[in-house]
């Protein structure tokens, strides 16, 4: 209930105006029934609306704005039910009636504007966050996939090179296993957080699932994934991860693979770059492999 607390002062407020009111309207004969009724009727729509503006309206600056229109809308509207009452202009307050409606209007339109660019932003983050993986803040599998279509289609089309990286951290599960999920989870964080910064504006990172990463390189050929891959490699090998008791050190095995031109999906990549990958890991781990 306490959130009507303006609105409800607003109609107590004009009740007891219209209450004193009383005594003039019984003094006169004449009375612009229409003209009470239908600027009375708009005053109550007005006040109506502010009632519903406590009730939908949760966005703090929009409730402000909106609330401040309508309230000088009823103002301008209630002033012209009072005249009609009063069936001729009252001079004293006539002048403000025109300044209530045009700023109770730009409120309104201000309120509006705000709302939708609102509403912009909020659809912008959903779909950020709807393209994000959760955990690493990279890009997760389902937009990946639509990428490295799109890539794919584009270096084939117009004959430019492509390739793929596919990496998976070294006995991942064995860090989650001594030193529990939280860290493992830090480890993925930061692992994803460097890589990021290696990488080109244009490159494609993404989570492939669990301690699996793809990296796209648009225009890129074998030789030079490979330098790219060898630098996140030896990158990982610097980072250490603070715990309660040791820190965790950590290495990678990477699959390199390029564009062929008889492949005839990203699935072929994908599955060259996985046997690059489990290349490197039967060669003993920490290891780049290109195929």
């Amino acid at each position: 209930m306490k959130k009507y607390w303006y609105p409800l002062f607003i109609l107590i407020s004009s009740i007891s105006y219209l209450l004193l009111e009383a005594n003039f309207i019984s003094m006169h004969k004449e009375v612009n029934i229409f003209g009470l009724s239908v600027y009375g009727s708009m005053s109550l729509i007005m006040l109506i609306s502010l009632f519903v503006v406590q009730k939908i309206v949760s966005i703090k600056e929009v409730y402000f704005y909106l609330s401040a229109g309508f309230s000088f809308a009823y103002v301008s509207l209630f002033i012209r039910t009072i005249e009609a009452i009063h069936v001729y202009p009252l001079e004293t307050v006539y002048v403000f009636e025109d300044l209530f409606r045009l700023v109770g209007f730009g409120f309104v339109v201000a309120a509006i504007i705000k709302w939708i660019k609102h509403d912009e932003e909020v659809k912008e983050r959903l779909l950020e966050l709807a393209s994000l993986d959760d955990l690493t803040g990279i890009m997760n599998r389902r937009v990946f996939d639509i990428e490295f279509k799109r890539d794919f289609a584009n270096a084939k089309r117009y004959n430019k090179a492509l390739s793929l990286i596919t990496i998976d951290l070294d006995h991942f599960k064995e860090i989650n296993d001594k030193h529990g999920h939280f860290f493992g989870d830090l480890v993925l964080k930061i692992f994803s957080k460097e890589v990021s910064g290696l990488l080109r504006e244009g490159d494609v990172f993404s989570r492939w699932g669990g301690d699996e990463f793809c990296v796209i390189l648009p225009e890129t050929r074998s030789i030079d994934a490979m330098k790219v891959a060898e630098k996140i490699r030896f990158a990982v090998k610097n980072i250490h991860v603070k715990t309660d008791s040791s820190p965790i050190y950590f290495t990678v095995s990477i699959g390199v693979t390029e564009l062929r031109q008889d492949d005839s999906d990203v699935m072929v990549l994908i599955d060259r770059a996985d046997k690059a990958l489990y290349g490197a890991k039967d060669m003993g781990r920490d290891k780049t492999v290109p195929r």
